[in-house]
This record gives structure tokens, C-alpha cells and sequence, in this order.
């Protein structure tokens, strides 16, 4: 049935649904991740100091562990027939 029912609304196999929630919670994250790279590419073109380095690493790092730690599923129906989204 489930099959029948993406198929009716063009999704093929490798289509899924997420939510708009975990969408934009993804973007947000990527986009900080993606701002954190130009501002530690920028950062070491003027300094390779250690000091500079290492803050330049912190950052950056404080910027990936969110993406790293996001984890979507597809949104599923709960035996209450109610959607359920996974993400952290």
C-alpha cells in the first residue's frame, strides 16, 4: 500500500519525506558550518601562528559537531496513525 500511495504522488524509491522542521534545522546547520569554512580559509591565508591555528580548528569544530550530531529519518506513521518525525 505504502508503495501504491508514493507511487501515486511520484516518489520512486529513493524519494522520502521529511518535515519542513528537519529541513531547515539542516539548512541552518550547514549554512553556519558553511560560513565557519570561509571564515577559517580567510583566517589562515593572514596567520598560520599556532595560536591562530588551533582557534581557527575550534571553530570550525564548533560548527561541524552540530551537523555531525543531526541525524534524519523519514517520517513514519505511529500505530496511532499519527506522523512521527526522527531527527536529532
Amino acid at each position: 500500500m505504502a508503495r501504491r500511495l508514493a507511487a501515486a504522488h511520484g516518489l520512486g524509491d529513493d524519494d522520502l519525506i521529511i518535515s519542513r522542521e528537519q529541513l531547515e534545522e539542516f539548512q541552518s546547520r550547514l549554512y553556519c558550518l558553511q560560513a565557519a569554512l570561509e571564515d577559517v580559509s580567510r583566517d589562515l591565508e593572514r596567520s598560520s601562528d599556532p595560536a591562530d591555528v588551533a582557534e581557527a580548528f575550534a571553530w570550525l569544530r564548533s560548527n561541524a559537531v552540530p551537523v555531525a550530531e543531526m541525524w534524519i529519518e523519514p517520517r513514519t506513521t505511529s500505530t496511532s496513525g499519527a506522523t512521527v518525525d526522527n531527527f536529532t
